[in-house]
């Protein structure tokens, strides 16, 4: 599955952000699968991974938490077009579902 974060910072240049590889930790520690520099972000902040053909986001007992289109949660599911933040930073999350995703989502979420 390929997975893009696209941030939307306007005051920034855009910033892409490829997970290569699932289960992807977010978080400010060098040894975080994505490292941002955020005071905002814990050492490890978030972990996103694959189910069932979709994507999950964990928090990881941050401190300032994880929030989906606005929303804190604990963990959810994350959709295309979805609004990822972590910390003072936002992703739009990317990605193509497969097609087994499809009825799991719409019953589970």
């Amino acid at each position: 599955m390929k997975v893009v974060l696209t941030s939307l910072n306007p005051f920034v240049p855009t910033v892409r952000v490829s997970l290569d590889k699932l289960p992807a930790v977010i978080g400010r520690n060098s040894e975080a699968d994505v490292r941002l520099m955020d005071r905002w972000i814990s050492r490890a902040h978030c972990e996103i991974s694959e189910f069932e053909g979709a994507l999950l986001v964990r928090d990881l007992d941050s401190r300032n938490g994880t929030l989906v289109n606005g929303q804190y949660i604990k963990e959810a599911h994350l959709l295309p077009g979805d609004r990822l933040t972590v910390g003072l930073t936002s992703f739009e999350v990317q990605y193509e579902r497969s097609p087994r995703s499809l009825a799991s989502i719409a019953v589970g979420q």
